[in-house]
């Protein structure tokens, strides 16, 4: 009776095990839900749906827990019983209340193996295992051909991304369907941006020609981040973390859950310190997320405010490459410096009184019609206000820079001294975007406008100093301007399934940008610069079988210069004039810039491959510019890149990346890319003290910033809320400037015009670990979760990036620990 129990009992565990057939539908209309995440909790086994709803996993066990979810609706976990093994599983999932995000950039976010894009993904699961205190530029410099680097050297304060090699300038950025480049400086200032990702729900990182739909149109990439946070139930969460450098993090958060079937409220308040790796570059940042929906059958309303006060320490200037190995120069912060030989000659410490107070709200009015069954329409009307000052040493400028010469009615004999000078700067920028979405029979037609408007104001005053004349007060300005920008754009995305095989993706953004500068005080340099820009882009994709799909891809874009290429302003009392034709009468022909708008035409070539254990891809992309906008090596007063035109330019390569789940514990990811970057035609000119004016010749020479090879690693250990992941970066050399292996030979003919003799940034790995452990089993909490992440653990000295003779050093080895509690 014993052995008859055994075997009884023995077949039972056989029998219940094996492959899970199910499909996944939308509760209240039955409709199929593609590409639903499937996953088996507590592995890193999952899979997503088809077309058509439905899934199939291999050697699962009744008992098991499924977590299935799909934007827009509720997660749900569900047990496997033996009858579901045997007969299918039909798993409904619920509508949630969200945000309208989800159909206002439906257009931008791409669907593995149906779009025709290069691109990657980031979700909810990912954001919460690998967030810990890092800027979106760090936190997403693991993905494919994607590299970041710090001013501050520990990653907290200003940050910048580069995609393919093309930094965030040139890079579409938008948060919710909004675009955040600055209009006239065409950056993004994520420090304004506190904390962001906290709150965030899903990021896409397109790479190449991105989504024109709104915005300016990406050149190296596009990143598209929508925030949600809301919950079905109320929940509670406090979290703190210390670290390096004298780092901290403290947040709270607060989600209503759902009231009254119709309401949900999140708001979360945050704060982040740090002493900076770098000599007093302090940060202290404090953010705030306040968001609100209603839900109505047809209509969704959805208010956000998002932003914070923040303050730093500046330091925007980089360092000699010499002092990049050394553990206590690599430190320092300096505001100017002359070198030789491996040492410094003459160096200038930054103040400490040069800092910068800025706050940036944004207001997000989002709303979702459902007009009928297959059309929607949505709006986004968005306001962001801009205010705040950067304090800086201006002790190296004489009397007429500041215009305190008789000229100007000034009386003085001897010049000022330790002058702090004050910029600032306020920004106002307003604008909607309209679009409706009609589902047709074969496909989804998007259309839709978006117009913005942006003003500023600029102006540099005198914030101390000494030996000032009688009568200067702090409301003299020695600079002042207005600026301004216009865009307004119409848009069309069609995407059109042929077939179940065969699908197509046609774009077109047609833009309008109108620049400005009014009231300049003094010299009355006022203008405006319109352009108009066709923006097509078409796309074909097959797929072959379910786990198996190809698609090629075109997109030409056309990219105004920024303001400051036109003319910087504020330097006016330095001697920068505009940068336009001359008329025969010496002004401005301001109808004849002498930058040009930048224009690519990209080519994309890839396959993917998607199965239950193994998700495959690689493309190739071919992109070719007409007068693109490069670095020529030299800084601004204000660290920030000098740009200008070369003739013709080609950037092409291979991206591979793979994920391989080996077993139910351990994942796998593996990317990395090679490319060629070069000037095919064009070259620049140099002013030399004995023979003038002469050319350079840059043909085949590598464009600066851009390196050849990357590649990343990430391992990734879970079980029973365990979650360990290492992750590790290669990035190899590259030149700061554009004259490659010719700086030696201009050196030498020109008797050291360029002003230093070291223009490559070397090849550097690096390598963090993120660790975490969260239980449920603690009574009167939801959760618990401590953390720790170990930066640089090989304590590598190397710099992140380098712009002419300036080298930017990343921080030594580091850490942050951390507590996060449920409610």
């Amino acid at each position: 009776m014993r052995y008859l129990i055994a075997v009884l009992l023995l077949s039972s565990v056989f029998l219940s095990q094996g492959k899970l057939n199910g499909v996944v539908l939308n509760k209240n209309s039955n409709e199929p839900l593609a590409l639903a995440n499937v996953a088996v909790i507590n592995s890193n086994y999952g899979t997503a749906t088809d077309e058509n709803g439905k899934f199939t996993l291999d050697n699962i066990k009744a008992g098991q827990m499924l977590s299935v979810s799909y934007l827009g609706f509720e997660k749900l976990i569900v047990t496997i019983t033996s009858e579901d093994l045997s007969g299918g599983i039909t798993i409904a999932l619920v509508p949630q209340v969200l945000s309208s995000q989800s159909v206002l950039v439906r257009g931008t976010i791409g669907k593995e193996g149906y779009s025709p894009i290069t691109f990657s993904k980031i979700n909810k699961k990912e954001l919460d295992e690998q967030y810990v205190n890092q800027d979106v530029p760090e936190f997403l410099s693991y993905m494919p051909n994607t590299t970041f680097y710090s001013e501050s050297g520990n990653g907290v304060g200003y940050n910048y991304l580069s995609i393919r090699g093309f930094d965030q300038r040139r890079i579409s950025i938008s948060v919710n369907g909004i675009p955040q480049n600055e209009p006239e400086d065409h950056n993004i200032y994520w420090l304004d941006m506190p904390n962001l990702l906290s709150s965030t729900d899903l990021i896409q990182v397109q790479r190449g020609a991105g989504s024109g739909l709104v915005g300016y149109p990406a050149v190296g990439g596009s990143i598209n981040i929508i925030t949600s946070s809301f919950t079905e139930k109320p929940e509670y969460e406090v979290s703190v973390a210390n670290g390096s450098y004298n780092t901290r993090k403290y947040s709270a958060s607060f989600s209503s859950g759902i009231i009254n079937e119709k309401y949900a409220v999140y708001a979360k308040l945050g704060k982040v310190l740090s002493s900076g790796y770098r000599n007093s570059s302090w940060v202290d940042f404090n953010s705030y997320y306040l968001s609100a929906v209603r839900y109505d059958k047809k209509v969704t309303t959805q208010i956000n405010l998002y932003g914070g006060p923040v303050s730093d320490g500046l330091a925007y200037n980089g360092l000699a490459k010499f002092a990049i190995k050394d553990k206590e120069l690599r430190k320092e912060n300096l505001s100017y410096f002359e070198a030789a030989d491996g040492e410094y000659t003459y160096k200038s410490y930054r103040r400490t009184d040069e800092i910068e107070n800025f706050s940036q709200p944004h207001f997000e009015l989002l709303n979702e019609f459902k007009l009928s069954d297959n059309v929607t329409l949505n709006n986004a009307a968005f306001l962001i206000i801009g205010k705040g000052f950067f304090d800086y040493d201006g002790s190296w400028a004489d009397t007429s820079y500041f215009r305190l010469t008789n000229e100007y009615g000034w009386d003085l004999d001897e010049g000022p001294q330790n002058v702090l000078i004050r910029a600032m700067v306020e920004n106002t920028q307003w604008g909607i975007i309209p679009r409706l979405s009609w589902e047709h029979k074969n496909g989804e037609l998007i259309a839709g406008l978006e117009y913005r408007n942006h003003r500023s104001v600029h102006w540099g005053g005198l914030n101390y100093g000494e030996n000032f004349p009688a009568g200067l007060t702090k409301e003299y300005r020695y600079y002042y301007y207005e600026g301004g920008n216009d865009i307004a754009s119409l848009f069309l995305h069609e995407s059109y399934n042929y077939s179940e095989r065969l699908n197509f993706l046609a774009e077109l953004q047609l833009a309008y940008h109108n620049y400005r500068i009014e009231n300049e005080k003094y010299i009355d340099n006022e203008f405006e610069i319109n352009g108009l820009y066709l923006n097509p882009k078409i796309g074909v994709n097959y797929k072959f079988n379910p786990l198996l799909n190809a698609y090629v891809s075109y997109a030409r874009v056309t990219r105004e210069p920024r303001l400051k290429n036109y003319y910087d302003a504020a330097e006016s009392s330095g001697g920068e004039v505009p940068q336009f034709e001359k008329n025969a009468d010496g002004s401005y022909n301001y109808d004849e810039p002498l930058v040009d708008p930048e224009t690519m035409n990209d080519i994309e070539l890839g396959v993917n491959y998607n199965s239950d254990r193994m998700n495959l891809s690689l493309n190739l992309f071919y992109m070719l510019f007409d007068n693109e906008i490069v670095k020529s090596g030299q800084l601004d007063r204000f660290g920030q890149p000098i740009t200008g035109n070369i003739d013709q330019t080609v950037h092409s390569g291979i991206e591979a990346a793979g994920t391989f789940n080996i077993n139910d514990y351990l994942q796998i990811t593996l990317n990395g890319s090679y490319s060629k970057n070069h000037v095919s035609e064009g070259g620049t000119y140099l002013s030399t003290e004995n023979d003038g004016v002469v050319e350079v010749d840059l043909k085949d020479n590598r464009i600066s910033g851009f390196p050849d090879v990357t590649f990343n690693g990430i391992v990734k250990f879970e079980y029973d809320g365990f979650v360990a992941q290492y992750f590790a970066k290669y990035v190899g050399d590259y030149y700061s400037d554009i004259y490659d292996d010719d700086l030696a030979a201009i050196n030498n003919s020109y008797d050291g015009v360029i002003g230093y003799d070291d223009n490559k940034v070397d090849s550097y790995f690096t390598s963090n670990i993120i660790a975490s452990y969260t239980t449920y089993a603690v009574p009167y909490f939801k959760n618990i979760k401590v953390f720790a992440q170990v930066n640089n653990i090989f304590d590598k000295l190397y710099a992140a990036y380098a712009v002419g003779q300036e080298f930017y050093p990343a921080a030594e080895r580091n850490y942050l620990l951390g507590l996060t509690v449920g409610l």
